[in-house]
C-alpha cells in the first residue's frame, strides 16, 4: 500500500492541467507561429479581454483568432506549414476581424488605437496593447488563439535577424468570459463547462446522503458482527468519492469567482476520485469471486489477477498523466478521454467486467444457496462497468465538442452514484432482502479447519445456529446450543466444529 501512496503522490506532484481562463504569462518561442489558448464562447455574449507587451524592436506581433470548423483551425494547425499561409487563411476572411495587429502605428477596425509605446525602468522601448473582442457567430463554438509575427505588410528585413526569424515574444494576460457578470454559473466558464458546477454540487449532496446511509447500514452490520472487509472497502470508496467531489466543487466555486480556481485542489479531487473508483472495482471483483459471501479468503490466482488489474489501472492512469505532460496537445485534443491512455482505461474497465462476469458465474454455479445473489449482482452491476467505455466512444465521436465536457461529467457522476446505490441495496440487512450476501460473523472469519461455506454462509433458517443476519433464535438456550455442538463432536467425519456464538 505504501508504494501506491508514493506513486499517487508523485502523480499529484506532476499534475499540471489547469483549464483556467484568466491566464497570464510569457510566450517565448523561436517559431513565428505559436498556439496560445482556446475557449468555447457563447455567441453575442462571449468576450475576450487581452493585454500584450513586447519589445519595440520585434516585428509586429499579431493575435490570430480561428474557430473550430475544418477549414479554419484544423487546417491552419495541421495542414498549413508556414506562418504566412496561416495568416493568409484569415486574411481571406478579413470581414470577420480575426486578425488583431498589435501595432502602435495602426488602428483597429473601429478606427481606435489599441497600442502605445512606453519605456520601462531601463529606458527600453516596449509596445503595450490592450483591448476587448466580442464574439458573434451562428452558434456557440470553440475559438483558438495564436500569436504570429509574419505580418505580410511588414518589410522582410524586419522580420528576420541574421537570416533567422525573430520568433515570438510576448508578455500577455487574457480573460475569456461568457454571459453577464451576475451569471455566476456561466460567466467564467467555457460553454462546455456550464453545467459542471451545478451537477457536481447536486451529486455532492447525494453522495453525502450515501455516506450517511453507509454509516447507518454499517452500524447495523457491525452490531450483528457482519461488518466484513468488502463492505468496509466500499464505505471507504464512497467516502473518498464524496471527498473528491467536495474538492472539485470547492475549486469550481473559486473558479466561478476569479476565473482561476484552485488547480492543486482540483488535481487532488480528480486523483481521490480515481482511487475511489479503483477500490470499488476491486470490491466488485472480490465479491464476484465470493469473498465474504461463499469463501473466507481469495485463492492465489484470484489475488494475482486482482493485483495485475490494479497494476494495469495505476499504470494507465500514470501513463495518462505523463501523456498529458509530454504529448497532450490542447490545440487538438479537447479531453483526456480522447488520448491513448483514456482508451486504455476504458479497455481496463471492460477487462475487469469480463473477469467479474466469469467469477460471478463460477461462484453462482458452485454455491446454490447464493445463486440469486450472484444473478442480481451481475444484472445490476453490468451497466456500471459498460457505461463509461460506451460513453467515451459516444462523447468522442457523436457529441458536439461545445457540450462534451459537461455531458461527460454528468454521466460519470450518474454511473458512480448508481454503482454505490446497487451495492448498498444488495447489502442492506433487512428482513425483505432475500439476497443478503453475508451470513457469517466476522468473529468466525479465521476458522479454517472443518469450515464448510455451504452451511456457514447459507441462507437464514430457524435451525441454523450460525445465522449471522438475525443471530441465534431466542428460543434456543445456551444449553440447547451446547447440546447441538456436543452432538457434532460425536460424528467422526464432521471435523472441528465452528465456535459457538452465544448472545
Amino acid at each position: 500500500m505504501l508504494p501506491t501512496i508514493f506513486l499517487f503522490a508523485y502523480i499529484f506532484s506532476l499534475t499540471i492541467f489547469v483549464d483556467t481562463k484568466r491566464t497570464q504569462g510569457i510566450l517565448s518561442s523561436k517559431k513565428d507561429f505559436v498556439y496560445l489558448d482556446r475557449f468555447c464562447f457563447q455567441s453575442e455574449t462571449g468576450t475576450l479581454e487581452y493585454s500584450f507587451k513586447y519589445p519595440l524592436f520585434y516585428p509586429t506581433q499579431m493575435l490570430l483568432l480561428y474557430y473550430d470548423t475544418e477549414d479554419q483551425w484544423p487546417k491552419a494547425y495541421k495542414q498549413l506549414t508556414t506562418c504566412k499561409d496561416r495568416v493568409q487563411l484569415l486574411t481571406n476572411r478579413s470581414e470577420n476581424n480575426q486578425i488583431i495587429k498589435l501595432s502602435p502605428f495602426q488602428t483597429d477596425f473601429a478606427g481606435n488605437g489599441r497600442c502605445k509605446i512606453y519605456q520601462d525602468n531601463l529606458d527600453a522601448d516596449w509596445v503595450l496593447c490592450m483591448g476587448t473582442r466580442i464574439f458573434k457567430s451562428a452558434r456557440s463554438r470553440w475559438w483558438f488563439l495564436a500569436v504570429a509575427n509574419c505580418d505580410p505588410e511588414e518589410e522582410e528585413e524586419k522580420l528576420t535577424m541574421s537570416n533567422e526569424s525573430f520568433g515570438v515574444y510576448a508578455e500577455f494576460s487574457l480573460q475569456m468570459t461568457n454571459g453577464l457578470v451576475t451569471e455566476i454559473f456561466k460567466h467564467q466558464f467555457s460553454i462546455d463547462e456550464w453545467l459542471i458546477l451545478p451537477s457536481d454540487g447536486t451529486f455532492l449532496f447525494l453522495n453525502v446522503i450515501l455516506v450517511v446511509a453507509t454509516y447507518i447500514i454499517g452500524i447495523k452490520l457491525s452490531s450483528r458482527r457482519l461488518y466484513h472487509s468488502t463492505y468496509r472497502m466500499c464505505a471507504q470508496s464512497i467516502t473518498m468519492n464524496t471527498a473528491g467531489l467536495g474538492f472539485l466543487v470547492t475549486n469550481y466555486i473559486f473558479y466561478a469567482m476569479d476565473g482561476v480556481g484552485l488547480p492543486v485542489v482540483k488535481a487532488a479531487g480528480l486523483i481521490i476520485r480515481a482511487l475511489a473508483d479503483m477500490i470499488f472495482v476491486y470490491v466488485c471483483l472480490a465479491i464476484a469471486r465470493g469473498l465474504n459471501v461463499s469463501k473466507m479468503r481469495l485463492g492465489l490466482m484470484d489475488r494475482v489477477f486482482l493485483f495485475l488489474m490494479i497494476l494495469f489501472f495505476v499504470s494507465s492512469y500514470l501513463l495518462m498523466e505523463f501523456w498529458e505532460i509530454k504529448y497532450f496537445d490542447p490545440a487538438l485534443v479537447y479531453a483526456q478521454s480522447e488520448s491513448l491512455p483514456g482508451y486504455l482505461l476504458a479497455l481496463w474497465r471492460l477487462v475487469a467486467w469480463l473477469f467479474f462476469l466469469i467469477s460471478a458465474l463460477l461462484s453462482r454455479k458452485a454455491h446454490e444457496a447464493k445463486k440469486a445473489f450472484f444473478t442480481y449482482l451481475v444484472i445490476l452491476m453490468t451497466p456500471w462497468f459498460w457505461a463509461p467505455p460506451i460513453f467515451v466512444l459516444v462523447a468522442n465521436f457523436a457529441l458536439n465538442n461545445w457540450v462534451r465536457a459537461e455531458v461527460v461529467n454528468i454521466v460519470e457522476n450518474v454511473v458512480s452514484f448508481y454503482g454505490y446505490c446497487v451495492f448498498l441495496y444488495l447489502s442492506r440487512p433487512t428482513q425483505g432482502n432475500t439476497n443478503f450476501p453475508f451470513h457469517i460473523r466476522t468473529t468466525q472469519i479465521d476458522v479454517d479447519v472443518g469450515f464448510d461455506p455451504h452451511t456457514a454462509y447459507g441462507v437464514t433458517t430457524t435451525s441454523n445456529i450460525n445465522d449471522g443476519l438475525h443471530g441465534i433464535p431466542m428460543e434456543l438456550t445456551s444449553e440447547a446450543v451446547l447440546s447441538r455442538l456436543a452432538n457434532r463432536f460425536d460424528d467422526e467425519d464432521k471435523g472441528i466444529p465452528e465456535r459457538p456464538q452465544i448472545s
